[in-house]
């Protein structure tokens, strides 16, 4: 199988804490790879490691066979000249917890900026894909509407779409519906499972453990940094065999 991220002995320490405590993890193409566990385990610090939104201080990171960072013997991390990041973390799409969307453009003009600002595609093909991708989410109709003129469910959806119009390689979901009133996460879910249909590689962090068990081709567990425990959903949830993921699951499903 084609590994499209690679992370090797990854360590992120802030000024009070450490965050990432020599996270090893690979993503093969076709994956669908949940990450679940407690707040403050490192989750969402991993992902925007990912995409260079923070920057790790330790360890390798290769997305698409790119290095986006490496350290050498002497422990000093290297990344390359930030156009270069740039360019590498166009494999990337994110998809943020609180959308992102930018407030003064249309749908349409949301999904379609990058592709014409990063990627130098002529407006009309770029909009012409941005109708394709509204429709794909389920907002056929909702092209020139402003981000203030949809609810919660509807501005992610945008947002899924924005991540797929740079044709990502690998699709990073940060807690995509913990900002969504409940009755209202089963629509931007299932349009997640429609990309877990299609194949796309994705790497969610979550609190659905339904989304994790059912969709999820391997599960994730994070505790203090690292990674406790991964593997198969089924055997993951119904055998958890560290103590620390059997007291998560027991906190969530009491919940």
């Amino acid at each position: 199988m084609e590994t499209v991220l690679t992370m090797r002995n990854i360590h992120k320490r802030f000024a009070n804490c450490t965050a990432l405590a020599g996270v090893d993890l690979s993503v093969q193409k076709g994956e669908i790879v949940a990450i679940i566990g407690p707040s403050g385990s490192g989750k969402s610090t991993l992902l925007r490691c990912i995409n260079s939104l923070e920057r790790v201080s330790a360890g390798e990171i290769i997305v698409n066979g790119e290095t986006l960072v490496t350290t050498d013997e002497q422990g000093k991390v290297i990344y390359p000249k930030d156009k270069e990041i740039r360019r590498i973390c166009t494999e990337t799409g994110m998809v943020f917890q609180h959308f992102n969307l930018f407030p003064h453009m249309t749908c349409v003009q949301n999904i379609s900026y990058a592709p014409i600002r990063v990627k130098g595609q002529p407006k009309a093909e770029a909009e012409a894909r941005a109708h394709q991708l509204m429709e794909m989410v389920g907002l056929k109709g909702k092209e020139n509407a402003y981000p203030a003129q949809l609810s919660g469910g509807q501005k992610q959806r945008v947002a899924i779409a924005r991540g797929l119009a740079m044709d990502p390689t690998l699709m990073l979901f940060d807690e995509p519906t913990s900002a969504l009133d409940p009755e209202i996460t089963g629509e931007v879910l299932a349009v997640m499972r429609k990309l877990a249909e299609a194949k796309t590689t994705m790497l969610v962090v979550t609190h659905e453990m339904g989304f994790a068990r059912e969709v999820a081709s391997r599960v994730i567990f994070m505790d203090q940094g690292h990674i406790e425990e991964e593997g198969d959903p089924a055997e993951l949830f119904s055998n958890p065999k560290s103590k620390r993921l059997q007291a998560f699951l027991a906190s969530t499903l009491t919940i």
